[in-house]
């Protein structure tokens, strides 16, 4: 696990979750989830649930998230990658990047996960199929482009699906999670 990015997720997790203490009449951010889509987030220690629709993220720590994926494609997925999306349970959020509006991508629960890496695999086959580097998404811009991890840098990037990367935002994602300021913007991923 990369440590720092980790903990530059950590941060940033903590920097939204205050954002509830101080301008909500909740002390957590709620969602609207169905029961049958519980999720580790929506309890205090494991067992004491939270008030009803109120989330928090859950530390995991699991790097192993993308081992089966590594050997379908034949090479190691960037650790940051696997820090990124190892390192809690979680409902995606929005953020802002300077002027760029954007909504970040976790994982809810075991389902959700599956149905991530489903998406991912989509997302590098289609990547390899039209002959561009391996990058890994990590949110979506409120148009049509998605933010990415390059595979060989590590730089967080701005692509549109299917074409390669137009612009870099930041050169690694520790940075990038830096210097992101959440926000109360409601998700819809």
């Amino acid at each position: 696990m990369n440590e720092a990015v980790f903990l530059a997720l950590e941060a940033l997790m903590r920097r939204y979750l205050n954002l509830y203490r101080v301008n909500e009449c909740s002390s957590y951010p709620c969602v609207n989830f169905d029961p049958p889509w519980p999720s580790p987030c929506m309890e205090f220690d494991g067992s004491q649930e939270l008030p009803s629709g109120a989330w928090r993220p859950v530390e995991r720590r699991d790097i192993g998230i993308f081992d089966s994926m590594q050997d379908a494609f034949g090479f190691e997925f960037h650790p940051d990658i696997k820090t990124y999306y190892g390192a809690y349970w979680s409902n995606g959020f929005c953020a802002q990047w300077k002027d760029l509006d954007l909504a970040l991508i976790q994982i809810w629960n075991d389902e959700d996960e599956e149905a991530f890496k489903q998406n991912m695999l989509g997302h590098l086959f289609a990547r390899k199929k039209n002959g561009l580097p391996p990058s890994y998404f990590l949110g979506t811009t409120d148009g049509s482009e998605i933010i990415t991890l390059d595979q060989e840098t590590g730089a967080v990037q701005l692509e549109r699906p299917g074409y390669a990367a137009h612009e870099t935002l930041s050169d690694s994602l520790e940075l990038f999670l830096i210097g992101l300021i959440p926000n109360t913007n409601d998700y819809d991923g």
